[in-house]
């Protein structure tokens, strides 16, 4: 509670009185000075109206735009024409100055512009000068006494439909007399200028308005309201005075109530029951003191409460009485016998309760380093609390002298000294230590280098310490370095080494001893996966070995997972905070995870604290917490129940420390008015968790690496054996400081990070793998087919101290599963050495890789003349994107920098889902390209067809702390070299000398391909075929029955159409080289087909666990995975021609009907319809908008932007380069992906969607036409027939074949079942 309402008549008079003699004084002063000066109500649309001011001897203007009782709220005001005049007549524009100060309804104050950065245009008039502002706004300009006259128009910008809004003009703002208050009477006047948004705008606002909203606000949150607004309503005065000192009067005793009803709100009996009897069994617990108290609680609780709604003073004490013993009960608990708890405190003043955690030192948001907090401005200090069951004693512990924060604090096993981060004399962070009496203050970390910080530590059970630190001059790529990222480093005080553990692309938090002495951390990662949801919690051993993920790979919920702490006496459950990634900052929910239960998502987590029964449910959202309350940050566990933790309750309460249990009780230890705490510890002496001896071995350069079955696990799951030949290696190079490397800069749809290749090993025939790479490196792994192509991609790294041997089950392996060793074949050989690449390990770049195989099989056509677009190299655009690439990318399919959270389906981005590679492969011209050129293009490909595949990196000058101005990118190398083993890496020379080594094997000399045979048509026809419509419905006549209808489960129903036998010509000599030769084929028996694609739903009848997942968006914040493709009635996709055949042969059992695939020849007789055209409906110029699903105007939408991803406006600087997918732009069929349903036109034998929506799997080989051995032959490749939302007509005709692995689940294929009789 903010004042008990028992003991208002006591201190009422106190507060009250000071209060109100200020805001009179100021309006007395105010009255001399002729102001405020305030303008009519200003409504939307109105004309501006002037104002004006003589300001001659002003210090300061003070400008007020606050919204009026209309309903609206941050309404869009702005003075316009706003000028200040000097004595000389002189002119300066308001907007040449800048404000001394601002607080808006929202945003900031801007410039001659309104909101989107249009013009400023009120009543129809557009005004050129001005300040735009959300109300309600306080705009504050030094004068220093220079001018004599302020003129201005005020009124509200056109663009806002409704509103009203009044101006003012002041001479002074009461910041001053503000603090003053405060300084006296802590505690009321926080709550008030809480709830007043602001003491000095109370006292600035004028009559009784600002009063009167401000109780009938509070009153609002009351659950029975009725006596206070009839108090309200009563409220009255003679004299101004009066009236003010009777709503102040009457604001704190309805604060008062409403803070009564607050405390309740966290009175569980329920929840105090589970606990109370919990405790009981505790050895020391007090039953004889506390039984007592539980039992007065029980009969206090059972009256209620009603009576504090109406002014009933005993029911007021019967509810101080309940909640001081709840507090007595709870924190009898023996788990804080030892009465000392260390904390942070930060002294926040009247900020107190707007304040979120950043305020108690945490960083800025949640992606980054403690580099985002302020390095001074705190008033910061480590305390002790005492007679925590009384009133709780504080005692400073430290406080730092130069106003830094005090943060991550970690208590020793012993119980006697405090790790914590703050900042040194030069403002470099560090890592300190105190003991608990406050002697002892030293730095944990000594380090020769003047550029490099610590912060984030943690205690080594061996005496040595891990600290995060900003050793490898990374930045935060998304927001081009402009944050710093810190990985960790192993220190030894005894002989002052300093060794780096981490090599990860984004920030290493919290490290924090498990219970078996391995560290447990989160780490951020992005590289080509969806940037908002990837904090996962790791472990390792203290020397850095044994780096893996424990919980949270592969889920986007949560977003953030901060602050973990192992449970006591519990193998694998642990305590932490989950968060967002914009939005509200390191502060969340409060969570108990279990990785034994799962290993991701809600299914890992036990249970959110206070809310027992509630389910944690999923929830992908970008501001995950913002709203939600309470919000927690920094648990420290007690027990598996009982917890310390710091929470803020409420939006205007403070941040206080807490116990919290598992049965939901929340019990305030301390929170005090214009203070936060922090981190809070109970001091006791604690068991040592076991030291973990080094593995590592720093004589050596490399690690071995060991994967005892590359098929274990769901990452190729459904690959037979025998299809991954080798393993291509790949280190991440990482982005740099204040450097450009956005999610474009590498490329369009591409990746944030260079991708330096390191070669090739060899997968045994087990698929077992054991290899030597360099250590400390993040690794990054595709499994590669006997083309070179990836089935699989890792899309995150793995790196090896020198000297260890990291091993795994195999690819994305289910972590919880017992490992059952196996002799294998790697293991009883030497580790296979790496495949160096021709020309050696490089960066992967377009311009080296890529634009030599186009100079010598492309550019001989493709050479910016004629029709052909130009493929040449060496033009640049100002983004530094050369004419080829942005020419040939458009026709690569792949997942983008935002790659899918889950595991990818094997070969989902496989080449072959690329239009260039079909084209290529069809025999483009009789371009013809060589094994190394198709393995190049394949890798180019997997790596998401990157185009630079380099950093422009500066260097960071002196004026940005701690860095002193040293060249980056040889500085990265220098330090990593130094303290990592030799591992530095000169990326920059590895390019030039694969240029070097390209230019020394001659120009490249354009090839013009062979003129192909010219194909000569032959004159194929079949007897009664083409037919119209009429003819279609004649024979479906003499079929008899033309439609049946299966329930495959209840509720779940396939409709089928009869397709008639017949004859017809298959083919066409004006498709692919692959649609002919044609053929006279005769369809000997009619079947049955289904109407529409199996959807998702019949799909999971047989197969539940399968999902279609979503459609990649183009550009980055995603705060959802795409376009949704799941939804039950879409037609399934990513499903294999194995799973689609399974799932024929499982509901043929069921139902007793051959189900099955249909042959091509079965579909395309059944695509055309009777059409000899190339679709059903017309030829490749006919309108298809009513008729298909296919590329289309719509297909734009697929370009977005903003946090929640929305469809890019062409006025947009991106739009032409991520509206690259080849599309028919002039139709509109309406529908941006698969759609379900009969959304279009079924062709004459009543099918819909043969041509377009999904593509269809067919039980077909993929043969040539022209093979007269056709019939025995077989193929490594089955037939799909058709488009999708995805394909341009061209590729979507009757005659259209596309060709895939069975077992290859493809992004756009699903299947339509027929019955055969």
């Amino acid at each position: 509670m903010c004042f008990p309402l028992v003991v208002l008549a006591q201190k009422e008079k106190t507060w009250i009185e000071a209060s109100v003699d200020a805001k009179l004084n100021l309006r007395a002063n105010f009255a001399k000075a002729g102001v405020p000066i305030s303008s009519p109500v200003m409504r939307s649309h109105e004309k501006a109206v002037p104002m004006s001011a003589n300001i001659k001897g002003w210090d300061q203007l003070v400008l007020t735009a606050s919204g009026t009782s209309d309903g609206t709220a941050q309404d869009w005001s702005a003075f316009v024409n706003a000028r200040l005049i000097k004595e000389d007549g002189s002119v300066v524009w308001l907007d040449e100055l800048e404000p001394a100060y601002q607080k808006t309804g929202y945003d900031q104050v801007y410039k001659n512009i309104g909101v989107f950065g249009n013009p400023l245009v009120i009543g129809g008039k557009k005004y050129d000068h001005g300040i735009f502002c959300h109300a309600d706004a306080l705009v504050i300009y030094n004068l220093d006494k220079k001018f004599v006259r302020f003129e201005t128009e005020v009124g509200i910008v056109d663009k806002l439909t409704q509103g009203s809004v009044s101006f003012g003009i002041l001479n002074n703002y009461p910041q001053q007399a503000a603090k003053e208050l405060f300084r006296q009477y802590p505690h009321e006047i926080g709550v008030l200028a809480t709830d007043a948004d602001g003491l000095e705008s109370w006292m600035v606002a004028q009559g009784e308005e600002a009063e009167t909203q401000m109780i009938a606000s509070l009153i609002s949150q009351l659950k029975d309201a009725s006596h206070y607004k009839k108090e309200l309503e009563n409220l009255s005065g003679v004299t101004a005075e009066e009236r003010l000192r009777n709503a102040i009067q009457l604001y704190a005793t309805v604060r008062a109530v409403l803070d009564i009803q607050k405390d309740l709100e966290w009175l569980n009996i329920e929840a105090i029951k589970l606990a109370f009897a919990d405790m009981k069994k505790q050895p020391g617990y007090d039953v004889v003191k506390y039984e007592p108290l539980f039992n007065e609680l029980l009969q206090l609780s059972q009256k209620g409460f009603d009576g504090i709604y109406c002014g009933d003073v005993k029911a007021i004490e019967n509810a101080q009485k309940v909640l001081a013993n709840k507090r007595a009960i709870l924190l009898g608990n023996t788990l804080l016998d030892a009465d000392r708890v260390v904390a942070a405190r930060y002294k926040l003043g009247a900020a107190a309760r707007s304040a979120m955690s950043p305020s108690l030192g945490t960083q800025s948001n949640n992606w980054s380093n403690q580099t985002s907090a302020p390095r001074s401005g705190f008033q910061a200090d480590i305390v002790e609390l005492t007679n925590l069951r009384g009133d709780v004693c504080v005692r400073s512990v430290h406080a730092p002298a130069n106003g830094s924060p005090v943060s991550d604090l970690k208590l020793h096993w012993d119980g006697d000294r405090v790790m914590f981060t703050q900042t040194e004399e030069n403002k470099h962070w560090n890592v300190f230590e105190v003991k608990l009496d406050g002697t002892g203050l030293r730095p944990m970390v000594e380090c020769p280098e003047p550029d490099i910080e610590f912060y984030d530590g943690t205690y080594l059970p061996d005496g040595r310490v891990i600290a995060v630190s900003n050793i490898g001059y990374q930045g935060v790529p998304c927001v081009s370095g402009s944050d710093v990222v810190g990985n960790m480093m192993l220190y030894d005080p005894k002989d002052k080494r300093l060794r780096r553990l981490t090599f990860d692309q984004d920030a290493n938090w919290n490290p924090t001893i498990a219970h078996s002495g391995k560290v447990m951390y989160t780490r951020w990662e992005y590289t080509d996966l969806t940037h908002y949801y990837t904090r996962l919690v790791m472990t390792m051993n203290p020397d850095g070995t044994e780096q893996k993920a424990l919980y949270g790979s592969g889920s986007m919920f949560p977003n953030s997972t901060f602050d973990i702490q192992p449970l006591p006496g519990h193998p694998s459950a642990f305590v932490g905070i989950i968060s967002g990634h914009h939005g509200v900052a390191r502060s969340g929910r409060l969570i108990l995870f279990d990785p034994s239960k799962h290993r991701k998502g809600a299914a890992g987590m036990i249970q959110e604290i206070p809310h027992r029964n509630r389910p944690v449910v999923e929830l992908v959202k970008d501001e995950l917490v913002n709203g939600v309350w309470p919000q927690f940050v920094k648990p420290s566990p007690l027990s598996d129940k009982y917890f310390l933790v710091s929470a803020k309750l409420a939006p205007d309460d403070l941040w206080g420390l807490y116990l919290v249990d598992v049965y939901d009780n929340v019990t305030c230890l301390i929170k005090a008015e214009g203070e936060g705490f922090i981190s809070p510890i109970v001091v006791r002496k604690t068991k040592t968790p076991p030291s973990i001896p080094d593995r590592v071995k720093l004589d050596e350069k490399e690690a071995t690496f060991f994967i005892q079955d590359i098929y274990e696990g769901e990452g190729l799951k459904g690959i037979p054996r025998g299809t991954v030949k080798a393993l291509r290696l790949h280190a991440y190079e990482y982005a740099y400081l204040h450097t450009t490397s956005d999610h474009n800069w590498h490329g369009i749809q591409s990746g944030w990070d260079i991708k330096r290749i390191l070669g090739t090993v060899p997968v045994e025939e087990d698929g077992s793998v054991m290899f030597k790479a360099p250590a400390n490196t993040p690794i990054s792994i595709q499994p590669l087919d006997k083309d070179g192509v990836a089935v699989q991609w890792m899309r995150s790294w793995v790196t090896g101290q020198p000297g260890e041997l990291v091993s795994c089950i195999g690819c994305h392996e289910n972590q919880n599963q017992v490992v059952i060793p196996k002799r294998v074949i790697a293991s009883q050989k030497a580790p296979a050495s790496l495949t160096l690449p021709e020309g050696g390990v490089r960066s992967f770049t377009f311009d080296l890789e890529v634009q030599p195989i186009l100079d010598r099989a492309c550019i001989a056509c493709h050479n910016g003349e004629g029709k052909a677009f130009d493929l040449r190299g060496g033009k640049k655009d100002g983004q530094g994107y050369g004419t080829s690439y942005l020419n040939i990318h458009p026709y690569v399919h792949r997942q983008g920098g935002e790659g899918d959270m889950k595991v990818l389906y094997p070969y989902e981005y496989h080449p072959n889902t690329s239009e260039l590679v079909r084209l290529l492969k069809k025999g483009h011209y009789n371009v013809k390209l060589t094994d190394e050129e198709w393995k190049k293009l394949y890798n180019w490909i997997d790596y998401n067809a990157p185009d630079k595949g380099y950093f422009n990196a500066n260097a960071v000058g002196k004026d940005v702390l701690p860095y002193q101005g040293f060249d980056q990118i040889k500085r990265r190398k220098e330090l990593t070299d130094k303290y990592a083993n030799g591992a530095g890496v000169d990326w920059q020379k590895e390019i030039a000398d694969y240029a070097a080594y390209l230019k020394g094997k001659g120009p490249v000399t354009p090839v013009m391909p062979e003129k192909r045979a010219e194909t000569k048509p032959k004159d194929v026809t079949a007897k009664d075929w083409p037919f119209d419509a009429a003819r279609a419905n004649d024979l479906l006549a003499k079929e008899g029955q033309t439609r049946k209808e299966v329930e495959i489960a209840p509720g779940i129903k396939v409709n089928f159409v009869r397709i008639p036998a017949g004859r017809f010509v298959m083919g066409s000599y004006s498709g692919e080289p692959d649609a002919y030769p044609t053929a006279r084929v005769k369809i000997k028996q009619g079947f049955w087909m289904a109407e529409l694609e199996t959807t998702n739903e019949q799909f999971n009848v047989i197969f539940p666990e399968h999902d279609s997942r979503h459609m990649d968006q183009q550009w980055k914040d995603h705060v959802v995975p795409g376009y949704p493709a799941n939804k039950p009635d879409q037609p399934v996709i990513r499903v294999s021609y194995n799973q689609a055949m399974e799932y024929c042969k499982q509901l043929s059992e069921k139902t007793g009907l051959n189900i099955t695939l249909p042959t091509e020849a079965q579909w395309e007789w059944a695509c055309r319809a009777g059409s000899a055209e190339d679709f059903w409906y017309g030829d490749m110029h006919t309108d298809f908008g009513k008729k298909e699903n296919l590329a289309d105007k719509t297909t734009l939408q697929f370009a977005v932007i903003g946090i929640d991803p929305q469809p890019m406006d062409k006025s947009n600087y991106w739009y032409k380069y991520y509206t690259y997918l080849p599309k028919e732009e002039s139709v509109d069929d309406g529908s941006l992906v698969q759609v379900g349903g009969k959304v279009y036109e079924p062709n004459p034998f009543g099918l819909y969607n043969m041509h377009g929506n999904v593509a269809e799997w067919t039980r077909s080989d993929y043969l040539p036409y022209a093979n007269k051995e056709r019939k025995k032959s077989k193929s490594e490749y089955k037939v799909v027939r058709g488009g999708s939302f995805i394909d341009r007509p061209k590729y979507a005709t009757a005659h259209t074949r596309k060709f895939y692995y069975p077992y290859q689940p493809v992004f756009n294929v699903g299947f339509r079942m027929i019955i055969e009789d």
